[in-house]
Parts: structure tokens; C-alpha cells; sequence
């Protein structure tokens, strides 16, 4: 009898064990898709991207997504950002506008870098979501601030690209060219306000 309950208990430990096992959680990433930038001096001008702020349903590592493009939110399990997604943002603006800005003057700081800005930009993404096989939406709001913190620009981002697929490496690729788009907007529009408030 003593047998036969060991050997159940043995049994059903294994089943257990079968049972907890996951599916490995997957990690993505916003890309900029770009080379880093060399050069040998920085112009003296100095614009830092202000940490990004994102609503609350995204302020989480696992990745967010729609249905049928209404109120509803899915939260994946087992796939998630691999760095918080304001930190994703920020980083990707970051190399989208450095290139463009040099040219104009103007060096992006990094974010390790404590030196007082000439400008910072404010970004305030209020969507990035997407629905699988419909559209992926970016929608943000963006503060350019001179040293003194006066308000030289203010402007409203808006975007929308089709997700051809139903998988999240599909997803995150729409939601990084469309940070993409944001940045090299804003990299055309950025040197104008400072050259006009100069």
C-alpha cells in the first residue's frame, strides 16, 4: 500500500512538473535601424531629449496591443519590451535626430551626460499600440524649452501604419518606424524654432 502511494505521489509530481513549465517570454526592442555617428568635435549647442513620458497601460515590460482597434487592451505574457518603453523612445529619438541636428550645430546629448542643455524636448507619447493584421498608432505630444525653460515650439505627432501579420516581431517593427518617422519630423522642424528664437 506504502508502494503504490509513493509511486502515485511520484507520478503526479512529474505531471506537475510537466504542467509548470512556460512558454519562454520573447524580448523586443524599438530600433532606429541607423549607424552610430562618428565625429571628432561637438558643436557647442547642446539639445537634451528629456526622459519620455507614456500613459500608464504602457508603463510595463509586456507588450500592448488592441482589439479590433477598440477600448480593449491585450497584455502578452510572453512577450515583452526588453528596456521600459519610455527609455525605448527616448533612445531611438535620440539616434534619429543626432545626425541631422550635428549638421545644423546642434549636438543631442546623451543621457548619461549632466550638462545644462542649450534646448530640451519634451515628448509626451500618448498612444503606441497596435492591433495584429490592422494598424499600429503612434500619437504624442512634443515641448521644445530653451535653458531659461521658456517655450520656443510645441506641436501634436500623429501616425498610423498597417500590420501586415499576426505576430509581435511584426508589431514592434510598425511601433520602431513609426518613433522612427516621429524623430526625423521633428529633426526637419527642431532647427528652424531655435534658429528663429535665436
Amino acid at each position: 500500500m506504502q508502494r503504490t502511494l509513493l509511486f502515485l505521489s511520484l507520478v503526479s509530481l512529474v505531471f506537475l512538473c510537466a504542467c509548470g513549465r512556460s512558454v519562454p517570454t520573447r524580448y523586443y526592442l524599438l530600433e532606429s535601424g541607423l549607424q552610430p555617428v562618428k565625429t571628432d568635435s561637438l558643436p557647442a549647442k547642446n539639445l537634451r531629449v528629456a526622459q519620455v513620458s507614456v500613459p500608464d497601460y504602457l508603463d510595463r515590460n509586456n507588450i500592448v496591443c488592441r482589439v479590433n482597434d477598440a477600448t480593449q487592451l491585450v497584455v502578452s505574457q510572453f512577450h515583452a519590451w526588453a528596456e521600459p518603453v519610455p527609455n525605448g523612445v527616448r533612445r531611438v529619438m535620440q539616434e534619429v535626430l543626432t545626425p541631422p541636428l550635428l549638421a545644423e550645430g546642434i549636438n543631442v546629448m546623451a543621457p548619461a551626460d549632466d550638462t545644462r542643455a542649450d534646448y530640451v524636448l519634451l515628448v509626451d507619447v500618448q498612444r503606441l499600440d497596435g492591433n495584429f493584421n490592422a494598424d499600429a498608432v503612434l500619437e504624442a505630444r512634443w515641448t521644445l524649452r530653451d535653458k531659461n525653460d521658456a517655450v520656443l515650439a510645441r506641436g501634436i505627432y500623429a501616425d498610423s501604419e498597417p500590420v501586415h501579420g499576426d505576430t509581435y516581431d511584426v508589431l514592434t517593427a510598425s511601433e520602431s518606424r513609426m518613433v522612427r518617422r516621429m524623430a526625423a519630423h521633428l529633426a526637419e522642424r527642431l532647427p528652424e524654432r531655435i534658429r528663429s528664437r535665436s
